[in-house]
């Protein structure tokens, strides 16, 4: 059966990545157009709505607002409260991510294509010879830890090769690119980081597709994750992304969601919200707390006067 598929299809793509192609990068399928002001709006409708909350803010101790600082807010301002008292350590499912973003990066950048496990020890290499932080954590992890790092990290890889198609060059793809966004003069700072980018935009006609790959139970959180990046994308480049992807590696399905202003809207008012919460809780406001999912990995969830109304 599987030699018949593969001669069916002709080019040794699974039926999975077949439909990635078709379905969700539709291929050869109309793009949008946008306005050419759209970036300067969006900027412009950003900056009016936080002024007045970090007028006394000194850009050089700005408001750095990511994803995460954004879902934790609008979730439970507890939660938000207990991650910045605590700060952040490495763990082995944060290690997982990282390392299995850079060995799908290098599976694009090197010539040649090593196996899953191979990638994934030249992917650990890279990060402890880089200056970033993670390199002295996985240069001291226990050697249990580590293992269990590669074989996660492996699976991940293993996984998005079987799923999605293999990245060609010309489609330009930007893997864990980073995205920021200054306001207010450097009060604020918005900053994201797209697990994959593919394409560029044609003068005003979006073209990019964003996907953010996943595993584990979906989120409400991942639709408003992929917007924030789709509104620091059209600030930056001045079109969005026409597309925006979650896709789950353990099932090869995803949810995707096409943008359009409105879109771009909502994105930009919950970011502002965020940021007037953001700076009430700053100048004293006790935090609000909202028992939810979230409270089973809170770290304050152990004393939170909140967690014993959620169900185990």
């Amino acid at each position: 059966m599987v030699t018949t598929m593969t001669t069916l299809l002709g080019d040794g793509l699974t039926p999975t990545q077949h439909r990635v192609l078709e379905e969700l990068f539709a291929l050869g399928g109309e793009r949008p157009d946008f306005d050419p002001g759209l970036g300067r709006e969006l900027l412009a409708l950003l900056e009016a709505g936080a002024a007045p909350y970090v007028a006394d803010v000194q850009p050089e101790d700005p408001h750095w607002v990511s994803k995460r600082v954004l879902n934790q807010v609008h979730t439970c301002e507890g939660w938000l409260a207990a991650e910045r008292a605590a700060p952040f350590e490495w763990t082995a499912p944060a290690a997982r991510g990282t390392v299995a973003h850079k060995a799908v990066e290098l599976s694009v950048t090197l010539r040649d294509r090593p196996a899953p496990l191979d990638l994934v020890d030249i992917a650990i290499e890279r990060l402890i010879a880089s200056d970033t932080s993670i390199g002295p954590w996985l240069l001291d992890a226990d050697p249990a830890v580590l293992a269990q790092v590669r074989g996660d990290a492996a699976d991940w890889v293993v996984k998005f090769d079987d799923s999605f198609p293999p990245l060609r060059r010309a489609w330009r793809p930007r893997l864990e690119s980073p995205l920021t966004v200054q306001l207010c003069g450097g009060r604020v700072v918005l900053r994201g980081k797209v697990d994959l980018a593919l394409g560029r935009a044609d003068g005003t006609t979006a073209r990019v597709l964003v996907v953010d790959f996943k595993t584990g139970r979906p989120s409400a959180s991942f639709t408003d994750d992929l917007r924030f990046y789709a509104l620091l994308e059209a600030i930056r480049v001045g079109v969005p992304p026409f597309r925006l992807a979650t896709f789950s590696l353990d099932s090869g399905t995803w949810a995707a969601e096409d943008v359009d202003e409105a879109v771009l809207a909502s994105a930009a008012r919950r970011t502002v919200d965020a940021i007037a919460k953001l700076a009430s809780l700053d100048e004293g406001r006790e935090p609000e707390l909202r028992p939810g999912p979230a409270c089973h990995w809170c770290r304050a969830a152990a004393t939170c006067s909140a967690t014993s109304s959620v169900p185990d």
